[in-house]
């Protein structure tokens, strides 16, 4: 290090580059502002030229940052591999690399199953390491049980498009899911061919969204709509093959069904369903979420309509409130609204 000195009569970059274990082209980017450097190796820069008495130092000190809070985020999805799930993802790691309050330590986990149990499970589990926590749960009492056991060692947990333990959680971040059913039912009458009966696919009754969209698909009908009936709803899980076979089941029964809404995932498998029977475009379809298999059924009209959640302000959204609710320690309300969903058909994709 003295070397250094005395051979150039200061201490060089490349001094500070050694001392500081990071490139040349690294300190040369901290000491000139040339672009962006992460604050971990802006703080090794700092204190290596601290300790090499760099004659630039109070000029380096002018242009450290003032240090941002740290928010340990952890976040569990459903269905691996999903196209709707994978753009999620994507959004929330973009929105938590772009947010200028704090920086954002995200986990990300995945799902096995639909379970309480592993909802729970999972809870716990990201309350080791993590100060907030979000996902898709089932509203069940081993799930509250969990929300208010780690709320209580101060981590907080919001429920994702599907709202539970509503006295524990923190805040709901999704759409509306009674007006998404409501907006459904308006598709599918007005997609539809001729009056008749129209009926509903949907994933599993535990989660309050479904519950959700069915009360307003129905509640739609019955006041607007008497020319038409809505027929017994089917529970399947959402895989191809299970809503495949749940529509075939549909349409034995109800040889004058209309319109269908698949309100959960899965709707693929209903497309193939209509195709066997040669029902497509004689059966209105209307389903969730734009991903590249709903958005080529809606362009080719084999759908009428798909309701799809807005990722990128979802993925805002639940970044924001983790920030606001760790730094506030959770003192304030929070309160936020429902999402816009948005709608798409053949005209607008």
């Amino acid at each position: 290090m003295k070397a250094a000195r005395k051979s150039a009569g200061r201490v060089t970059l490349a001094a500070v580059a050694k001392a500081a274990g990071v490139s040349v082209a690294t300190v040369d980017r901290v000491l000139n502002g040339r672009a962006a450097v992460s604050g971990k190796r802006m703080d090794l820069v700092y204190e290596a030229a601290r300790a090499l008495n760099y004659q630039g130092l109070p000029a380096l000190r002018s242009r450290l940052p003032v240090k941002r809070p740290l928010v340990r985020l952890g976040v569990a999805l459903r269905r691996r591999h999903n196209p709707f799930w994978m753009a999620v993802e994507s959004a929330i790691r973009l929105a938590a690399t772009r947010c200028p309050d704090a920086d954002v330590d995200l986990k990300v986990v995945y799902q096995a199953n639909n379970s309480p149990r592993e909802a729970a499970s999972l809870i716990r589990k990201l309350a080791e390491s993590c100060q907030a926590i979000a996902l898709m749960a089932p509203d069940h009492g081993l799930v509250s049980e969990a929300v208010t056991a780690v709320r209580e060692r101060g981590v907080f947990t919001f429920s994702l498009l599907s709202d539970f333990a509503i006295d524990a959680r923190r805040a709901y971040l999704g759409l509306d899911n009674r007006k998404a059913g409501r907006t459904a039912a308006w598709g599918a009458v007005h997609t539809a061919r001729k009056p008749g009966a129209l009926t509903l696919i949907v994933g599993n009754y535990s989660y309050l969204a479904q519950e959700m969209r069915e009360a307003g698909f129905r509640s739609y009908i019955r006041e607007h709509q008497p020319e038409f009936s809505v027929a017994e709803t089917l529970a399947a899980a959402e895989s191809e093959d299970d809503v495949r076979s749940a529509v075939e089941r549909l349409l034995d029964k109800h040889p004058d069904m209309v319109g269908l809404y698949v309100a959960s995932g899965g709707f693929e498998g209903a497309l193939h369903a209509l195709r066997r029977r040669d029902m497509i475009g004689r059966i209105a379809l209307v389903c969730n979420e734009l991903t590249p298999s709903s958005r080529e059924a809606v362009v080719e009209r084999s759908a009428s309509m798909i309701i799809a959640t807005p990722v990128d302000q979802l993925a805002q959204q639940l970044v924001a409130e983790a920030i606001s609710t760790v730094n506030g320690r959770g003192d304030e309300l929070s309160k936020p609204g429902p999402l816009p969903f948005e709608l798409y058909i053949s005209e607008n994709v």
